[in-house]
């Protein structure tokens, strides 16, 4: 590292466990603050199951030593070795022990501490969090307060930060970000399907409420197809409700799709559909997004208050038995305005290239940044 570079650490200690939206994105930004110039590293604890992330970010993660066996009682001991006075350290996602005594060992060391949430503190997350003598929420708080600051991706969020945690006033807002596509995996419209594609989350990815608007359409209806890897069992029980339903003419479930054969769905479906009950800024989404695809989201998400406006998408109350259904997806199926609208965004503004260097200028203003990157 020369003299003059700012050092830019990255901790997430289940990283190198299984690809994500989280490990997608912090990869993103990893490559934001190379650009900068930033000496920057990906930390993470030794996997301990038998997944592993294929998209790790080569040449710059590092596994440092943990104390513990799993991620509940991990203690990022490393952490103290790696850290230097000056360095900002970007803290992944929340509600772990790791991250809170990361976050006491940067004060030690006298790093600065950047809280990524990536939506974890939304209200029905820590409604469901088994914390009984709310330690877990305290500890969280503690953490949010002592950050430099919370790096959320849309403005709404900023309100869910400070619900679960008032002390918090200095925000970075600045979204996930989206990549070129290539011409042949660009959307077409060909197929004669609905797509959607995520982890198998019955509640949390809302794939209940889509199942139950799908079978409130009439006959015949359209087909719906739903692939992506499992999760606590949920592609079963998205099975057993499509059974329940009588959905099974029209609902395919499958498993997790990547590389070619995800870009071929996604490129011939009618249009994409996002059902979540909440999502902080999801990367499939802007994928979407990028490859020119209409799609059609949950007005419950930050994307329908911040996209929608914009044209870039359509939202709706899937829970909303009132809706007309199958008027909303005619709506988007095959409409080459939105996608257009769509692919236009994602190529100009939405590039990560571009919410990239917002992030580094974000730094700059803050006061975080001691060296290099951006810095006038």
């Amino acid at each position: 590292m020369s003299a003059g570079t700012q050092r830019v650490l990255h901790y997430y200690a289940r990283y190198l466990e299984h690809p994500s939206g989280v490990t997608d994105s912090l990869n993103h930004w990893a490559e934001a603050s190379i650009a900068a110039g930033d000496d920057v590293s990906i930390l993470a604890a030794q996997p301990t199951g038998g997944d592993r992330n294929e998209f790790a970010f080569e040449g710059v993660v590092k596994t440092i030593p943990h104390w513990g066996r799993s991620r509940g009682t991990w203690v990022p001991i490393g952490l103290l070795r790696e850290l230097k006075r000056g360095d900002i350290l970007v803290l992944h996602e929340g509600w772990v022990l790791s991250n809170v005594v990361a976050g006491a060992i940067a004060r030690i060391r006298g790093a600065r501490i950047v809280v990524m949430p990536h939506g974890v503190y939304e209200q029905q997350i820590v409604a469901n969090q088994r914390d009984l003598l709310g330690i877990r929420a305290r500890m969280d708080r503690w953490l949010l307060g002592r950050a430099s600051a919370v790096h959320v991706f849309y403005g709404g969020e900023k309100t869910v930060v400070r619900e679960f945690a008032p002390s918090v006033t200095r925000f970075i807002t600045v979204p996930n970000g989206t990549t070129e596509v290539p011409a042949d995996a660009m959307w077409n419209g060909a197929g004669d399907y609905f797509l959607w594609i995520g982890r198998f989350d019955l509640f949390h990815k809302g794939i209940d409420n889509l199942l139950e608007f799908w079978a409130r359409l009439p006959q015949p209806r359209p087909k719906l197809r739903l692939v992506g890897p499992d999760f606590q069992n949920g592609r079963a029980a998205a099975l057993a409700m499509v059974d329940r339903l009588g959905l099974g003419d029209s609902v395919d479930i499958g498993g997790r799709v990547t590389g070619a054969a995800k870009d071929e769905l996604l490129a011939s479906c009618l249009a994409y559909v996002h059902p979540s009950r909440w999502e902080s800024c999801s990367i499939m989404l802007l994928e979407a997004a990028a490859a020119g695809v209409p799609s059609l989201i949950s007005d419950s998400i930050h994307a329908a208050h911040e996209l929608g406006p914009l044209r870039v998408l359509r939202s709706v109350d899937f829970t909303d038995d009132t809706v007309d259904g199958q008027a909303t997806l005619e709506s988007v199926a095959g409409n080459r305005e939105l996608a257009g609208s769509a692919f236009d965004w994602a190529a100009t503004e939405a590039r990560w290239s571009r919410v990239g260097t917002q992030m580094v200028e974000a730094h700059t203003a803050l006061g975080l940044r001691t060296q290099g990157g951006l810095r006038p």
